[in-house]
């Protein structure tokens, strides 16, 4: 197989592909592209036949490897995570000066004796709770039983507080009035 074997897919043909390389059917890849079921079998048979495939999973995996060697190859490998300090911590990660060079001088943002707004921030107790209701479309709830409990019950108290509340501006407001 060449990439001449790529060229010759059409882009129809290489999205089907791709979703059934995602272990997609084909009613769900037809959802997906806005075509009907057939109209992803047909592409998926010339894609076969293209690539001499006995399957479209087959195929789909020859395109995939052949459509990786062609892709573009970045030089330079960067690392995803940027580390905050350096090994030998004599300099400070936000400023890029030596410590000593920040002990002499007062910084709002970068003290030498806390290591800076970034550390102050990593060291701080408070961590965020998680939502008891999905921010996302589709996304799990991934809350512990335990967590679930808490939400349950901060959410009884806080609409037994609310009901109490209103119950007694009720009662005020009657008072006042006769």
């Amino acid at each position: 197989m060449t990439a001449a074997a790529v060229d010759r897919l059409n882009d129809g043909q290489r999205d089907c592909l791709r979703l059934v390389l995602a272990h997609l059917t084909s009613k769900e890849i037809a959802r997906e592209l806005g075509v009907s079921p057939h109209t992803v079998d047909q592409r998926l048979r010339t894609a076969m036949r293209i690539l001499n495939a006995q399957s479209r999973f087959e195929a789909a995996r020859i395109y995939a490897a052949l459509d990786q060697e062609l892709a573009y190859q970045p030089l330079i490998y960067q690392l995803p995570l940027v580390e905050w300090g350096h090994k030998n911590g004599n300099q400070e990660p936000s400023s890029g000066r030596t410590r000593s060079e920040t002990a002499n001088k007062k910084d709002d943002s970068a003290n030498a004796e806390s290591g800076g707004a970034v550390d102050a921030m990593e060291r701080s107790e408070f961590r965020r709770r998680p939502l008891p209701v999905p921010r996302f479309r589709g996304e799990k709830n991934r809350l512990a039983a335990v967590e679930r409990l808490g939400w349950i019950l901060a959410i009884a108290i806080g609409a037994a507080l609310s009901f109490g509340g209103l119950i007694s501006g009720l009662e005020a407001l009657s008072r006042l009035k006769g």
